[in-house]
């Protein structure tokens, strides 16, 4: 059975599209490079250390149909970018020990081009500016509007601007290889997948920040062994970094898991650990309560609010629909028994855990 719904049985074979996809996925040079990346770089120190010790993947999933919809709906906007804005793309940038690919780059004017490509639309300027081009989902898309790039993603810019400041592109038909390239404005663009929604984030280039992607680096090449790396992610099922990381089973160790615990288990190594996740519980708890009841406050009052926008806020309404008829358990189980018929029953389960934490009164 093949991933692709057919219709018509006319005993073609109908190659698997998704197959071919991943096996495809896999075969780019990106997937099988040793040299640690940017786009690793202030992600997770343990990730990026299975990537520099050349650990092979123990989670290689058949289900990554976001993310290969996203390398091709990238490749279209670079083929944009660089056909109708004159942006030169996939730059191959390295100083032998990080080893990344600008996704578009615009050199000012007055760098001297080996050969002039013809683009008539290469805008004139006189700043250098690199950029780093993201697709994201909906809800990926809108904790961006809200929140801003993520620190990792402002390190993978600026090690591409620092790269390219350095002498680190590669050989290349147009750009002077090998010298300092100018790069005064690094840039995020993020477009989301469903609806092409574009958002965009630029700022001047900044040292500081490059210097600190480069001391996150230098840790983890550092490192004697993955394992010697703290996690900086929350684990499966809590992040979905986690959740898709082609290192997942070797680092919450997933196949010594037991008794459907939750992979976190593994962080509680001591009474000292489990203190403070305790600490961490408690503190959480006396926050979200109170949140809880701003919340419900703020609710209240919006009950009778008309849908619309009110400042920086757009408020809309879903739901309040009728719900079609469901069946009346206590009506039938109460017919049954007036006709005398056992009624079916199924093993309960178990009920799920709960946890109580509470602070134990200091001594006086």
């Amino acid at each position: 059975m093949t991933t692709d719904s057919i219709t018509g049985r006319v005993g073609v074979p109908v190659p698997d599209l998704w197959k071919g996809a991943h096996r495809d996925d896999r075969a780019r040079p990106r997937s099988r490079q040793r040299l640690l990346g940017p786009s690793s770089i202030g992600l997770c120190r343990c990730r990026a250390a299975y990537e520099v010790h050349g650990t092979w993947p123990t989670d290689l999933a058949d289900n990554m149909h976001a993310a290969i919809l996203g390398t091709w709906l990238h490749e279209g906007i670079l083929r944009v970018l660089r056909e109708q804005y004159g942006a030169w793309t996939e730059l191959e940038l390295t100083d032998g020990v990080i080893l990344g690919h600008a996704d578009a780059y615009w050199a000012p004017d007055h760098v001297k081009l080996a050969a002039e490509p013809h683009r008539t639309a290469r805008p004139a300027t006189d700043v250098g500016v690199v950029e780093d081009v993201k697709t994201k989902s909906t809800r990926a898309l809108d904790v961006v509007v809200r929140q801003g790039p993520s620190q990792a993603e402002w390190f993978q810019v600026h090690l591409y601007a620092h790269l390219l400041r350095t002498g680190g592109l590669k050989e290349h038909p147009d750009l002077p290889a090998g010298e300092p390239l100018p790069v005064d404005v690094v840039r995020l663009r993020y477009v989301g997948r469903e609806y092409g929604q574009v958002v965009v984030q630029q700022r001047a280039y900044d040292e500081d920040v490059t210097k600190q992607a480069l001391a996150w680096a230098e840790d983890v090449l550092a490192s004697a062994e993955p394992e010697a790396m703290p996690r900086d992610l929350d684990g499966p099922g809590l992040s979905i970094i986690c959740d898709n990381c082609p290192f997942k089973t070797a680092c919450w160790s997933l196949d010594r898991l037991s008794d459907d615990r939750a992979p976190q288990t593994i962080l509680a190594e001591d009474s000292a650990a489990i203190t403070e996740a305790l600490s961490a519980y408690a503190d959480a708890a006396e926050v979200e309560s109170a949140a809880k009841k701003r919340k419900a406050k703020a609710r209240k009052t919006l009950d009778a609010a008309d849908p619309g926008t009110y400042g920086a806020f757009k408020l809309s309404w879903s739901g309040d629909k009728p719900r079609p008829p469901e069946p009346d358990p206590e009506a039938m189980t109460r017919i049954l028994e007036g006709l005398g018929v056992d009624i079916p029953m199924r093993s309960g389960g178990r009920t799920s855990r709960t946890i109580g934490v509470s602070r134990v009164p200091e001594a006086d």
